[in-house]
């Protein structure tokens, strides 16, 4: 019984583990069978990426023989994988003049089994089944297989990218020779306009100064003003084209805060009483001894800009124009000026885009106010550049109100006397040599310096420049750029370049250029100082005062008047008397100074009068007498004597100036 239990039990066994074994080698069967769908899986989608690849793969082995070449290699290169299969890459793909670098460096790797292209990307020509070539990105990798070491080369066809990149080089070299070409044509424009227009305005200038009745009066004030607004179009562009060029620049003089509005108001007083329109100003009086440093000519050409177009824009009501200042620290005010009108207001959307270039609200062609819609523009570009800001507040219907934030330096009443005694600067014993071909200039410069300087000689260009400086002494050259014969930077270079007396005369050039580039590299060879055309006699007194100012010419020896009042003093009482008569000398000659370069006459009318009764009270009686002159005249309306007495009423008062402290004590010692 037992062996039969035995038996049953063994042969039960035996059954359990004949199954097991079966269904173990069922299951490792079920394993491999998964393994080798899922490894066919993943070579499917690894071939369907190779061949959607834009990267053309060609897979080499150490003889450089081609070993597997991908879908996209065919279609870049125009081959058959069959076809290229075992032949060497070198023969097919490699432009010939390449094929001897490329073997060397297969042979280098072989032995040293080093490589310098292994795992860098470059760029480099390839060839193509019908031997055309193209510009293609290479990128190497090095790899192992049961035959030996294999390369996998990735190529990529950027021949579009080449030529697109060619494209935009080819047209930003377009647009900057476009852009040369406008400047230069900027440039020859200005020169051809300003030369005449020079000449127009120092007529006009001349002619204002001759007896006239009052329609002829008149005639003259219109054709001024025609011309100045033809200027401003003109200085428009030029400033809009120096801002483009990042040429603009910024020059800083001294100058009252309260008084940046006065020129403009004035200058548009008469327009806005023609429409009926009343323009208000609103300024701390706290703030009229303040002086600060900055253009002056620059914010006025915003606040210009700005009263301009309200006026232009506002029917009726008023305008308001306010001043105020607010501290940015010890050294520094921040300028704050607004120009706010009751006009028709400026719509949101069109508000954004005010400022931008060649922009304006009323673009149609019907549109009834005039400008070349760069106003604005340069009036932000101008306000970035002296580091401010400015902006618009409007509302339609309810009227605008432009604003501008400068930070300025806060200065002192010294440093405009400095200013006049440089713009009083004496010539009568300045010898001038003059080189100008166009012969209306050289009338103007004949009527603006004959009589204010010691000798005056015209010449016609360069040539002539030299050769009348081997023949008389001369103290200054003014030079006219664009002559015929020998041009004034040909002519400036040579006398700079001499080793005799004449290599360091000071030399001022006179030119219509408009080119900003240009300007500077007069300086650079050896122009002292630029006027540009169409210029005005102050701006031709200031460049000489500026480059002669230092110059020690002889000057005749001035006898001064002084005592009155002085004569009174106690020794104690004189350094606070010298010192208030000093500041309220100073004062008048800002004034006067101001009134001179606005050539606003009127505006001395104040001044004269302060300076007649200062100057009785302590003796300078060739002063007081000069000043009543002047305040007779500007009562009466009479301005034609008015620049020549403010030149020398500058003059005695620098003189009185430089010698105040040594006139008190001589007073004294009299007494």
């Amino acid at each position: 019984m037992d062996s039969i239990i035995f038996g049953i039990c063994a042969a039960a066994f035996s059954f359990c583990l004949g199954y097991g074994f079966k269904r173990s080698n069922l299951k490792w069967e079920g394993q491999a069978k998964e393994a080798e769908r899922q490894a066919a899986m993943r070579a499917e989608q690894l071939q369907a990426t190779v061949s959607a690849s834009l990267d053309g793969i060609i897979v080499i082995n150490s003889d450089g023989n081609v070993v597997d070449f991908s879908e996209s290699a065919e279609r870049i290169f125009g081959y058959n994988r069959e076809d290229i299969l075992g032949q060497n890459m070198a023969e097919l793909i490699v432009p010939e003049r390449y094929r001897g670098s490329h073997n060397a460096g297969m042979e280098r790797m072989r032995e040293t089994g080093q490589s310098k292209i292994l795992g860098q990307r470059i760029e480099i020509e390839a060839m193509r089944a019908d031997s055309s070539e193209f510009m293609s990105e290479l990128a190497i990798s090095q790899s192992s297989s049961e035959n030996g070491d294999i390369f996998i080369a990735y190529i990529r066809d950027i021949s579009k990218r080449i030529a697109a990149q060619k494209d935009l080089i080819a047209a930003k070299e377009a647009a900057e020779a476009a852009s040369e070409a406008k400047s230069r044509f900027l440039a020859t424009m200005s020169h051809e306009i300003r030369t005449p227009f020079n000449a127009v305005l120092g007529i006009l200038d001349i002619l204002g100064e001759t007896k006239l009745d009052d329609e002829q009066r008149h005639l003259v004030k219109t054709a001024e003003s025609s011309s100045v607004a033809l200027l401003r179009v003109i200085n428009d562009v030029l400033d809009y084209a120096r801002m483009s060029a990042g040429q603009a620049k910024i020059i800083s003089n001294p100058f009252r805060a309260n008084a940046v509005f006065d020129d403009v108001v004035k200058l548009f007083e008469s327009q806005a009483k023609d429409k009926g329109l009343e323009i208000s100003m609103k300024r701390d009086e706290e703030h009229d001894d303040i002086y600060l440093e900055g253009d002056i000519g620059r914010i006025r050409q915003i606040l210009l800009n700005y009263v301009s177009n309200a006026i232009k824009f506002t029917d009726e009501g008023t305008l308001s124009l306010s001043i105020a200042l607010e501290p940015v620290d010890d050294e520094h005010q921040l300028l704050k000026c607004s120009v706010s009108d009751t006009g028709i207001g400026i719509n949101p959307e069109v508000l954004e885009n005010l400022f931008d270039e060649f922009f304006m609200a009323d673009d149609s062609d019907t549109r009834e106010f005039e400008g070349t819609g760069l106003g604005l523009t340069i009036s932000k570009g101008l306000a970035e550049l002296m580091g401010g800001e400015l902006g618009c507040h409007s509302e339609p219907g309810q009227g605008s109100t432009f604003w501008l934030s400068v930070p300025l330096k806060v200065t002192t009443v010294a440093a405009i006397h400095d200013r006049y005694e440089q713009n009083a600067f004496d010539m009568k014993n300045c010898r001038i040599l003059v080189a100008e071909d166009n012969v209306t200039n050289q009338m103007v410069i004949r009527h603006i310096l004959e009589g204010r300087c010691a000798e005056l000689t015209v010449v016609e260009n360069g040539v002539q420049v030299l050769d009348m400086l081997e023949q008389k002494e001369i103290d200054l050259i003014l030079i006219d750029i664009f002559m015929p014969k020998m041009n004034g930077k040909e002519a400036t270079r040579i006398i700079r370049a001499s080793n005799n007396r004449h290599s360091g005369i000071p030399i001022i050039a006179l030119t219509a250029m408009g080119s900003f580039q240009d300007l500077d590299a007069l300086r650079e060879d050896g122009v002292d100082e630029v006027v540009t055309k169409p210029f005005k006699k102050e701006d031709l007194f200031a460049a000489i005062s500026s480059v002669l100012g230092q110059k020690k010419l002889t000057r005749p020896t001035v006898e001064l008047e002084f005592g009155g009042f002085a004569d009174q003093l106690d020794a104690e009482d004189v350094p606070v008397f010298a010192q208030q008569l000093r500041l309220d000398l100073e004062g008048v000659a800002a004034e006067y100074l101001a009134a001179q370069i606005s050539e606003k006459w009127d505006d001395l009318l104040r001044p004269s009068h302060t300076l007649k009764g200062l100057a009785g009270t302590y003796g300078m009686l060739d002063l007081s007498m000069l000043a009543e002159k002047t305040n007779t005249d500007i009562g009466t309306g009479e301005f034609v004597r008015c620049p020549e007495q403010v030149t020398t009423t500058l003059k005695i008062l620098a003189d009185y100036l430089d010698n105040l402290e040594e006139l008190f004590v001589r007073a004294k010692d009299v007494a």
